[in-house]
């Protein structure tokens, strides 16, 4: 159930996602977006350049943390604004956790929004996605 504006306090944390990628999302993920970079869909090559493998769309780390917002917020919540930095590449075998905490409170021409700090980082605790922040209308 979607929380209310009066239910949400600062510091709360929203649920967290984590998703396992695999080179078949990334595969999929090409075909939806229609970015083939073959350092994405190519290990061959994504090994040739010096990434070691390959690595996942960063608009595809950055849609999954719109998800968790999303999910957090229901219907009728609606993300006004969103922003992340792409910090590292998410790799296939890796597992992201995108998680959320809610850092303000406000009302703005008479719509009540809820300011979230969030961010991704893979098992190993490094952050593929950093300095985010969503604004959701609650």
């Amino acid at each position: 159930m979607a929380p209310s504006y009066d239910q949400v306090n600062v510091g709360d944390e929203i649920p967290s996602l984590s998703v396992e990628l695999n080179q078949m999302m990334l595969w999929m993920y090409a075909g939806a977006s229609g970015d083939f970079n073959p350092i994405h869909v190519d290990k061959e090559f994504a090994e040739t350049v010096g990434l070691g493998g390959t690595i996942a769309h960063g608009l595809s780390s950055m849609a999954r943390m719109g998800k968790c917002v999303t999910d957090w917020a229901g219907d009728p919540g609606a993300l006004r604004k969103f922003k992340v930095r792409f910090a590292r590449p998410a790799r296939p075998g890796d597992t992201i956790t995108f998680w959320g905490k809610v850092t303000e409170k406000k009302e703005e021409d008479g719509k009540k929004l809820v300011v979230l700090e969030v961010s991704a980082e893979n098992q190993n605790g490094v952050q593929v996605l950093t300095n985010g922040e969503a604004v959701v209308e609650l």
